[in-house]
């Protein structure tokens, strides 16, 4: 069998499917080919504790943030078509081990005044240092939306302009683009639990100790603006709004159609070939997958050898280091009690993701990753996902997800079940010094980065697909010769994580994409 459309798309995550519901706006025939059951790929959610039906997983993001900027909400309706999220505040809060907690409110002045109870100056500081960060947000979002490599006149002059107003912060924002995000926190205050709220933040985006990722701060810029946005029933919902709206406007989702080959003939990319054996002809592909994955499904010998090296060396994951995640099924929710206790200014740490690491903690977690070690202690986050969203938890229950952003991808000892439970105990025994209720576990849903690798087909179980950094970012991401306005291939467009301005949730690499294949096709 045989079917055509304008463009086909391999992936029904939320970037491949903002790249369809762009396309099929402006009239294109849109077919998106997924080879899961349901859409959402990293956005997805499900009942997946056999023995807590009624628990709601959800195995890698939890948060919207940077979609609420990118314009994508709007454009696509996503609201009309079920989006609805709620906004704790505080959204994050770290938890000392004396008790003491930092918040992170949406409101930046009582943010500066909670770090400002452990050290005066840091306070001060935390609104000077917010000043470079809005300036770093001015700048960096205009290039976010940017497609790289082509003049964009309303995203150019919004650059400009934010250039031209911060341009007393130069040197400022030079030394945090260049630096790593634990010297940056330690430069800029002194208490441990300001550092390690700092730290700990950073750490969801890559090692703290990597040059370059000082920039992961802006979420805190992000975050003031926007707030965080977690959407009610989980980021699936999410991903059921974005395909409801897509097939509303023509295109097509193709379920349970895992892709055996991207079709390249005489030069350029063709269609898709399913493993079942129906072929899709199409005039461009959209590979929201990793980008390794997607060229080591082109027709063999039909893209030159050396690209395919050079995307082959792409780096996923390279440092060893990698989210672990796992959900909590509980028969009651999860409460903070001694640090809650503490609070005399109304602010429910319950509600807040709980960050448990010293500076110390986050430092070793990706020392210990790159050697392949597991910690008995680590920096992990806690979020009481039901304690803002009671409908991903039977009532009475709760529901703990549990992120460790710096864990080996592959461990010294291996993976085995043995490992991941004594994992989990050490986890849980950390956690329990923190939170009240972890002893109410009734089933859990854990995932290393090799499992989330085998269940999404993604490289390393790379998050961001490749790794970010400033020689991956623009047309260097995800590889040189790749991320330009002309494909490497022509007509095998990326359009996911792979590609700028990369991970997170914001459908602004989907959305590029739609872009650059709309001009072609024009």
């Amino acid at each position: 069998m045989t079917e055509e459309a304008d463009v086909v798309v391999v992936g029904a995550g939320h970037n491949g499917m903002a790249a369809a519901g762009y396309l099929s706006r402006a009239g294109k025939r849109v077919i998106v080919v997924e080879r899961l059951g349901k859409v959402g790929g990293m956005t997805s959610a499900g009942y997946m504790i056999p023995e807590a039906p009624s628990h709601l997983v959800t195995p890698c993001a939890v948060e919207l943030l940077f979609v609420r900027g990118s314009g994508l909400i709007e454009e696509l309706e996503l609201e009309k078509h079920g989006l609805r999220w709620v906004d704790p505040d505080p959204t994050y809060a770290y938890l000392d081990p004396s008790g003491a907690s930092v918040c992170l409110f949406r409101d930046p002045k009582r943010t500066a005044e909670d770090m400002g109870r452990l050290n005066p100056q840091d306070g001060k500081n935390y609104l000077k240092f917010l000043e470079l960060l809005n300036a770093l947000m001015d700048i960096g979002f205009p290039i976010m939306k940017s497609e790289p490599g082509r003049p964009d006149l309303k995203n150019a002059s919004k650059l400009v302009g934010s250039l031209v107003r911060n341009a007393k912060l130069k040197n400022e924002l030079q030394i945090l683009a260049a630096g790593t995000a634990d010297q940056i926190a330690c430069e800029w205050f002194e208490h441990p639990a300001n550092i390690a709220l700092m730290t700990n933040t950073a750490a969801g985006a890559g090692p703290v100790d990597d040059d370059g990722n000082g920039a992961a701060y802006m979420i805190l810029a992000a975050l003031h603006r926007l707030g965080t946005g977690k959407p009610i029933g989980s980021l699936q919902s999410f991903a059921n709004a974005m395909a409801a709206s897509i097939e509303a406007s023509g295109a097509k989702i193709m379920l349970n159609a895992p892709v055996a080959e991207i079709l390249i003939d005489d030069g350029a990319a063709r269609g898709v070939r399913l493993e079942d054996g129906r072929v899709i002809k199409a005039k461009a592909v959209i590979a929201s997958c990793d980008p390794r994955t997607a060229f080591a499904m082109t027709t063999p010998g039909k893209v030159e050898r050396r690209l395919l090296e050079r995307i082959k060396h792409a780096p996923a994951n390279r440092s060893n280091a990698a989210p672990f995640l796992a959900n909590l099924a509980l028969s009651k929710p999860l409460t903070l009690k001694r640090h809650q206790d503490m609070r005399h200014d109304g602010a429910d740490l319950n509600k807040a993701v709980g960050y448990i690491g010293t500076p110390e903690q986050v430092r070793e977690a990706f020392a210990a990753a790159r050697r392949g070690d597991i910690p008995k202690e680590n920096a992990v986050s806690v979020t009481p996902l039901s304690n803002t969203d009671p409908s991903q938890a039977p009532a009475g229950g709760g529901l703990a997800y549990i992120y460790v952003p710096g864990m080996a991808v592959d461990a010294r000892e291996g993976w085995s079940q043995e490992i991941k439970d004594r994992t989990m105990r050490d986890l849980i025994a950390q956690m329990s010094e923190f939170y009240d209720g972890l002893d109410a576990e009734v089933g859990r849903f854990v995932e290393t980065a090799r499992d989330r690798e085998q269940r999404l087909n993604a490289t390393n179980g790379c998050v961001t697909h490749i790794d970010f950094g400033s020689l991956r970012s623009g047309q260097n991401r995800p590889a040189t010769g790749f991320g330009g306005p002309k494909p490497a291939v022509p007509g095998l467009y990326i359009g996911g994580a792979g590609a700028h301005p990369g991970g997170g949730i914001s459908g602004l690499p989907g959305k590029i994409a739609a872009k650059r294949i709309l001009r072609t096709l024009k």
